[in-house]
């Protein structure tokens, strides 16, 4: 991010290592099939590097900048990477009610991820979050199929991106919409609720 709202560059962060593990099983015979699969992902920074901060709360001056000036993370090696969870998690299955009628369901689950802007991880994570889809699908014949999909089943609320924004620039549109002004920075990226569809599929 650049100290002007809006703006950014590319810049070189020196090292960095991302190391881990995933382990998956399944299983499937002629009437179910199932599924899971964990994956653990450490994804950190090893240089020390001073990156800008214009809206990461509490972030401290920059080198040499004056009181009030721009703000700045200090990011120190093994300081985890923002937007990449630790843990995931997944697992499902599938059910076949009839030779041509399959029934299924999965279940995604996240750890926690820091907020882009937190790359010297001072603030808390964007929580994790569980989720629970359904699908079906129904075979009229070789050429076409008859599916539905329900997504977040539960209608969980979480976020799917973090990061900062600047409260002060907001407060003028804010005030003039008859609205308080923004005190918490945080912004983020909220998921779809429940939502349902069903569809067409076919074949030649």
């Amino acid at each position: 991010a650049a100290t002007t709202t809006g703006r950014g560059y590319f810049l070189n962060a020196g090292d960095t290592l991302r190391q881990g593990l995933e382990a998956a099983v399944g299983y499937e015979n002629s009437k179910w099939s199932a599924y899971a699969s964990y994956a653990y992902i450490d994804a950190t920074f090893e240089s020390s590097i001073v990156l800008p901060a214009p809206n990461t709360p509490d972030a401290p001056l920059c080198p040499g900048a004056p009181v009030g000036g721009a703000t700045c993370n200090f990011v120190t090696p093994g300081d985890n990477m923002p937007g990449i969870p630790q843990h995931r998690f997944k697992a499902g299955f599938n059910y076949w009610l009839t030779p041509q009628w399959q029934f299924g369901a999965d279940l995604v689950a996240l750890s926690g991820q820091r907020f882009f802007g937190d790359e010297a991880n001072t603030q808390k994570l964007l929580p994790g979050y569980t989720r629970v889809d359904l699908h079906t699908s129904y075979d009229v014949n070789e050429h076409i199929q008859l599916y539905g999909l329900v997504k977040n089943l539960f209608d969980q609320h979480y976020g799917l991106y973090g990061t900062f924004f600047d409260t002060e620039e907001s407060a003028d549109a804010a005030t003039a919409a008859g609205y308080q002004p923004f005190e918490d920075p945080r912004s983020i990226t909220p998921a779809a609720p429940i939502t349902a569809y069903g569809g067409l599929r076919m074949k030649f």
